[in-house]
């Protein structure tokens, strides 16, 4: 008999190497990148669909300074809660009554 009679399940645990396995490097040996030329572009080229930024038009953005007086706030209204506060209700439930004996309701029962 074995001197541990557990020896045997303790090798049956233990897997042995898949026989294609040939230890080597963790990742691949990589070729290293090729030199690729990109042309160099001396203006930014627009579609006809996206207008330049220099092409605004100059009547809309008087408009718009407009609209922003007539919906300024007033001094009179509340301001909005802080955007950090945080708060959490907590409910307990009521514990049911407790019998309680004293030694004399102990001994007549």
């Amino acid at each position: 008999m074995p001197e541990d009679p557990y020896a045997h399940v303790v090798a049956a645990f233990q897997a042995l190497p898949a026989p294609d396995y040939v230890p080597g490097p963790e990742e691949p040996e990589q070729t290293p990148p090729s030199h690729v030329y990109i042309p160099y572009v001396p203006e930014p080229e627009y579609p006809e669909y996206i207008p330049p930024e220099d092409e605004e038009d100059e009547e809309q953005d008087e408009d718009d300074d407009d609209e922003e007086d007539e919906h300024s706030s007033s001094a009179n209204s509340i301001p909005p809660p802080p955007t950090l506060r945080v708060t959490a209700r907590i409910s307990f439930r009521p514990q049911p009554p407790t019998l309680s004996f004293t030694k004399e309701d102990a001994e007549r029962f």
